[in-house]
């Protein structure tokens, strides 16, 4: 399976996972508290089911790839699935949040941001996870929908995330997924500084200034 193929593979599990938390919240009837609570119980435990698949899709391309690689120590990857149970709860309630006020936003188009978000976010965290427990890892390098201007950025040059602290940076409805690079087959430049950047949870007014005026020029 190449990485495009891997990719595919998980936006079909992310998308019936999609599908199935849509469907729950259209079927479930009563007050908003009702509603709001069967999602509360219910897309929790879908999500976990989901991040399974989408883990061990992870898992299986990453030693696919070393494989490949011809990397000759051994090493088993493992599937990386994090509690979060907490923020997934609270992303619900906000999702649930239209049924209570006149906000007119969509219910099921918020359902479907944290759904999506998070059933990929174990196939990403098993692969930047196992890179990093792997001595014969180097990094990783990202591979894009194609569409989104950040992700074309971020995966530009072919760049390779060799910092251990590299986040994989992700966004609502990303289908971008993380491709281990190994010692043996190691022909990517190592990520800039701007990607880099890029690439972490905050930055400072001038940093999101200079990324947005940076995008605009070469990726618009």
């Amino acid at each position: 399976m190449s990485a495009r193929e891997s990719r595919a593979a998980l936006q079909l599990v992310t998308a019936e996972a999609v599908a199935y938390a849509t469907d729950l919240a259209n079927r479930v009837a009563g007050s908003p508290e009702v509603r709001r609570l069967a999602l509360l119980d219910g897309v929790p435990e879908l999500i976990g089911y989901y991040s399974e698949g989408s883990a061990a899709l992870a898992a299986d391309f990453y030693e696919e790839e070393r494989e490949l690689a011809e990397v000759r120590s051994r090493f088993t990857a493992e599937a990386v699935i994090e509690d979060r149970t907490v923020k997934i709860r609270r992303s619900i309630a906000w999702a649930a949040s239209p049924w209570f006020d006149d906000s007119g936003d969509s219910v099921d188009a918020r359902l479907a941001e944290v759904v999506q978000l998070e059933t990929a976010r174990p196939y990403r965290d098993t692969i930047t996870t196992n890179r990093s427990n792997d001595p014969d890892a180097v990094g990783w390098r990202r591979v894009t929908a194609g569409g989104c201007p950040f992700c074309r950025m971020l995966a530009d040059r072919g760049a390779v995330y060799k910092s251990d602290t590299a986040r994989f940076a992700s966004h609502t409805n990303c289908h971008c997924v993380a491709q281990p690079v190994f010692t043996t087959n190691d022909t990517g430049v190592e990520a800039s500084v701007l990607q880099y950047r890029a690439s972490r949870r905050s930055r400072s007014p001038e940093q999101r200034a200079e990324l947005r005026q940076y995008l605009e020029e070469f990726y618009s």
